[in-house]
């Protein structure tokens, strides 16, 4: 997945376990080097998602990269336990007994929702905010199921509803249209991904002859408990956590990343069906930046998963933030 340089970073990382009140939290911890960094990836993802920055990310801090609930190595819940609040309170006892200091809190997509529960409600545990392409309000039912990012939720409920055999991978692989942006070549695309999935079973998709992004989208997929899905199809994951009162309740500096590539490309954030092929349209990204008391925005124009695409941009970001919470120095 993480090609030479990441590789190298993740010799560098040790995995650990740890038992916080019966919940196992699984992450990747890399040597004390700096201030204390805490990674969140996104739905279906695991820590290694951070692979491509790891390399320069381990030289200046010290990272804890965690599996969130759900995912990776890490605990699951129950399906009424999936929500923002009780999985944001599980990182958060992971900051009180692992990381023991406040720390910036890195969290991409749904992991990004996850750190701003975490802002908003502990702020004694964050220094530092960086929200990395967050579905910020699009996230929400019933808008959710007209964005891109409603695709992974709904087919985790039909996956359960059906209980097929087959695995989740292979069940995503069949019926999303992941592989549409490929065109004519998306059937063939799917025809080879299933026999290596039934070649490779408990393996995570690679497909040599594409880009390695997509090797990386699919990493986490083997380890993924599609309940977690369940709770954004339905709402569930909003119980007890309100969008823009968070935004308002941050106290730390932070940097809002908002990819906007469809919208260079097309000059909207939506397709010819309205679907929202964005995180976050243009109204919200104005609307967080208002709510935000110390927002810092970055704007690239890429796919979903920045820290990838553009990881140059990505710890650019990064090390700014730092610069502005005064990251060199410790509490």
């Amino acid at each position: 997945m993480a090609g030479s340089g990441g590789r190298a970073a993740l010799d560098r990382v040790a995995e650990r376990r740890v038992e916080i009140d019966g919940f196992v939290t699984n992450y990747g911890e890399g040597p004390d080097n700096g201030p204390p960094l805490v990674l969140v990836h996104g739905q279906g993802s695991q820590w290694e998602d951070h692979a491509k920055v790891l390399p320069e990310l381990v030289q200046r801090y010290h990272v804890y990269a965690v599996d969130v609930a759900g995912h990776g190595q890490s605990g699951r819940l129950g399906a009424q336990d999936y929500t923002n609040a009780n999985v944001g309170a599980l990182i958060a006892a992971f900051l009180d007994a692992v990381v023991g200091e406040p720390a910036i809190v890195s969290g991409h997509s749904s992991g990004a929702l996850l750190a701003l529960w975490l802002a908003a409600n502990r702020p004694e545990l964050v220094r530092g905010l960086l929200l990395e392409d967050p579905p910020l309000f699009s996230s929400i039912p019933p808008r959710a199921e007209r964005t891109t990012g409603g695709m992974l939720p709904r087919l985790a409920v039909e996956y359960l509803r059906a209980k097929p055999a087959e695995s989740f991978q292979r069940y995503y692989v069949e019926h999303s249209e992941y592989f549409a942006f490929f065109g004519p070549l998306a059937r063939g695309i799917v025809r080879y991904s299933l026999r290596w999935i039934d070649n490779n079973p408990g393996r995570p998709l690679r497909i040599f002859f594409l880009p390695w992004l997509v090797n990386v989208y699919f990493e986490g997929f083997v380890n993924y408990d599609p309940v977690f899905g369940t709770a954004f199809d339905s709402g569930h994951w909003y119980d007890g956590f309100d969008t823009a009162a968070a935004l308002a309740a941050v106290e730390a500096p932070t940097t809002l990343i908002h990819t906007n590539w469809w919208f260079k490309r097309n000059g909207t954030y939506y397709d010819e069906r309205d679907v929202l092929m964005a995180a976050m349209d243009g109204e919200d990204k104005d609307r967080a930046m208002e709510l935000l008391r110390d927002p810092e925005l970055v704007e690239i124009a890429c796919g979903h998963l920045v820290h990838v695409e553009r990881a140059k941009e990505y710890l650019g970001a990064l090390d700014a933030l730092s610069a502005r919470v005064g990251a060199s120095g410790r509490r």
